[in-house]
């Protein structure tokens, strides 16, 4: 069951889980996370199973037009990993957001700007779970705050310069004017 959480609650997974679950280079402040949600510009769901237990969590980011979502964060709990949930829980994620008529992109590290190893392997599996769930890669990568991303988006077909306009306004929205000194798209 997917829920929409408030503050108390998506603090406790970020303080929790999300700390833990991502590289500290990607982790923003929870003070920006709620300045966020508070201005309408920030969600989370929790994905529970049937005994109330969490399963997965999703941190989303809107863009000021609404019609465009970032899924900025979104995990499965270690011990629910490798199970299906991911899956289900991602592809109830993307019913939703069609449903309200918006369009979702991600952003997935790049593993062509990683060392062989098990970190870019790692990235390369994530990119193929997400294709696998039928997100689209697209062309569109960026270096956002010196972590290297690709693009990748749910739905309908969109070209390279739509999915750069989308996610640079979902930036842009974020970031305010900071985000041309920390933001490049290539």
């Amino acid at each position: 069951m997917i829920k929409i959480l408030g503050i108390d609650d998506f603090s406790e997974i970020y303080n929790k889980r999300l700390v833990n679950d991502f590289p500290e280079s990607e982790v923003k402040s929870l003070k920006k996370i709620i300045d966020m949600y508070k201005k309408d510009m920030y969600f989370v769901y929790g994905y529970y199973n049937e005994n109330g237990e969490l399963a997965g969590y999703a941190f989303f980011i809107n863009d000021r037009t609404k019609d465009t979502v970032l899924l900025d964060y979104f995990a499965i709990v270690p011990e629910k990993r490798s199970s299906g949930i991911g899956s289900e829980f991602l592809g109830k994620i993307k019913e939703k957001i069609a449903d309200s008529g918006n369009r979702l992109i991600l952003e997935v590290e790049n593993p062509e700007y990683a060392e062989d190893g098990p970190a870019k392997d790692y990235m390369i599996k994530r990119i193929g779970f997400y294709k696998k769930n039928d997100m689209n890669l697209s062309g569109v990568s960026c270096n956002f705050y010196d972590n290297e991303y690709r693009i990748l988006y749910a739905g309908e077909f969109m070209d390279d310069e739509e999915v750069y306009n989308r996610t640079h306004s979902v930036y842009l929205d974020f970031m305010g004017e900071e985000l041309d000194s920390r933001c490049l798209f290539h």
